[in-house]
């Protein structure tokens, strides 16, 4: 299905614990390191590019996927 089917597939974020109809899913690895600029963290050096790291930190990492 995921090869002949893929437009078929939906996904959502969090969880229903009562809905048997997909499966969950959950991202368990993020890498979410900033490089150094110059040799200094970012907050030092691009503080406007921390916040964008810190707000996708704040995305889920919990999915509902199932066949439409």
């Amino acid at each position: 299905m995921i090869r002949y089917e893929l437009h078929r597939l939906q996904g959502t974020a969090g969880s229903a614990p009562g809905d048997s109809s997909g499966w969950d899913y959950s991202l368990r690895k993020i890498y979410s390191s900033a490089p150094l600029v110059e040799g200094q963290r970012i907050e030092v050096t691009a503080p406007e590019l921390a916040a964008e790291l810190d707000a996708l930190r704040s995305l889920p990492t919990r999915f509902r996927v199932r066949w439409s």
